[in-house]
């Protein structure tokens, strides 16, 4: 049976990073360009409506709503639905270009140029993926939560004066085996995206086969590479805690008593007049910390691949 090594595959995004660091920074850069600034127009372009919707809802009455206001309101909540359902399907197609370059780098090494960035059928294909996975979990979901839900509700109403212990019981011990179950079965599904990338077609249940018998090792390599993001979060979120120490105490305006909230309740824009610089700094720092999060979490998966499908 073919296998592969848990503790080489769980750190092969740091190898990723070691060995093409210029290609991370691009991975950043393609972050901030397909992700961050989309977000940002979204966010600025959905202002109004949404100060509008809030508005709405704080000078709304009791009794019967105004009909010309339920019009307005719906108005602008489809244009805010439509907008983020085109930016799902953007923000999917952009991380599928950022997965595949990771990818690329693990399976194709030569395919350095460009940071590794390509945009062809690879990526539309991992795109559809991402789409497909997104919308069955969601469903399947759904359809565990209202089943554990209904059941709860069968054991509290007929359980008698221990219903409610017994429903806890039982919503408990529901919960605790469809997680355990999702998971295996989100593992057995776990190399669907390096097999589409691989192959250049869309794969989800051919996942099935190859990790037929790997499912403890691919729990093993999971809880490596969560371990790893965790650790790496928490480094990083204590030097940012330190850098904001130092740099609030370099701040004289913020000194004093109630100096911070008087320095806060100025104009939004003389506050980005004095700390667009930090802004900036922080903004870069983490799109490359983001990029470097994403190296390690995807590349395992296609370190696994690269190494069950080479010893087939």
């Amino acid at each position: 049976m073919a296998r592969f090594a848990v503790g080489e595959a769980a750190t092969s995004g740091f190898g990723v990073v070691v060995r093409h660091p210029l290609a991370v920074g691009g991975w950043a850069l393609a972050m901030v360009v397909g992700l961050i600034i989309p977000a940002l127009v979204g966010l600025f372009w959905l202002g109004p409506d949404f100060a509008r919707l809030i508005q709405l809802a704080m000078t709304q009455r009791t009794g019967a709503p105004d009909p010309d206001m339920v019009d307005e309101i719906m108005r602008a909540q489809s244009g805010m639905t439509a907008l983020n359902i085109l930016y799902w399907l953007w923000s999917s197609f952009v991380r599928a270009v950022l997965c595949g370059a990771v990818f690329r780098a693990v399976l194709m090494p030569d395919a350095s140029a460009w940071a590794f960035l390509r945009i062809g059928g690879r990526e539309l294909w991992l795109t559809l993926l991402f789409v497909v996975e997104q919308v069955l979990a969601m469903i399947v979901v759904f359809i565990v939560a209202l089943l554990i839900i209904v059941l709860t509700a069968i054991v509290a109403v007929g359980g008698g004066d221990q219903g409610q212990t017994a429903a806890m019981v039982v919503a408990a011990s529901t919960s605790a085996i469809a997680a355990g179950v999702l998971i295996w079965v989100a593992l057995r599904l776990s190399l669907a995206a390096p097999m589409t990338f691989a192959d250049a077609q869309f794969r989800l249940f051919e996942s099935w086969s190859l990790t037929r018998g790997q499912g403890w090792r691919l729990l093993g390599m999971l809880l490596l590479v969560v371990v790893f993001i965790l650790l790496m979060e928490v480094l990083v979120a204590a030097a940012a805690f330190g850098a904001i120490v130092a740099a609030g105490g370099s701040l004289e305006v913020i000194r004093g008593p109630g100096a911070l909230e008087a320095f806060l309740s100025r104009p939004p824009v003389a506050l980005l007049t004095d700390l667009w610089p930090w802004l900036l700094g922080l903004g870069a720092l983490s799109a490359v910390f983001s990029a470097v999060l994403q190296t390690v979490f995807w590349a395992p998966w296609a370190a696994a691949h690269k190494a069950l499908t080479q010893e087939v």
